[in-house]
């Protein structure tokens, strides 16, 4: 709460309605509130950031497995580690194994993008915003400036 110094009730009353009516106040917090607002924006882009890069690095190491699979003939023998065991397994499950795997690295990476996507283009809508608040802010500023200036003449 607001603490004023004053000789009557009449004044801390007028002085509260000043504060409450202050327009610069409200425009100062709702350019605060944009400003949090855009920040956050800014924390989960750079995650979906991160997570894109984790999901091509997966992508491009199971690239490398599948290319490996293909360089084998029908005869070679193929290992997949469960746990602490290395269990034999078919040339050909290996290779769909990695084919599914492929698919849904790729989809959500599609998926992350998208999302990417979406939380750039508000982060853009938000710094408009916060630029024409500023704007406001601005403005009004020098109008009451020059309302104060005009009151002194």
């Amino acid at each position: 709460f607001l603490s004023y110094r004053v000789s009557s009730p009449t004044t801390l009353w007028q002085s509260y309605l000043m504060a409450a009516d202050n327009p610069g106040a409200a425009m100062a917090a709702a350019v605060d509130q944009e400003v949090a607002i855009f920040r956050g924006l800014q924390e989960e882009v750079a995650k979906i950031r991160s997570d894109i890069q984790t999901l091509m690095q997966q992508e491009n190491e199971n690239e490398m497995v599948k290319q490996e699979l293909n360089l084998l003939n029908d005869s070679s023998n193929v290992y997949k580690i469960v746990g602490p065991v290395l269990m034999k397994n078919d040339l050909e499950d290996a290779k769909d194994t990695v084919d599914k795997r492929l698919e849904f690295i790729s989809g959500e990476r599609k998926k992350k993008e998208a999302l990417m996507k979406e939380k750039e283009e508000k982060q853009q809508k938000t710094a408009a915003k916060i630029q024409d608040l500023q704007g406001s802010m601005q403005r009004a500023a020098v109008e009451a400036a020059k309302a104060v200036a005009a009151g002194k003449s």
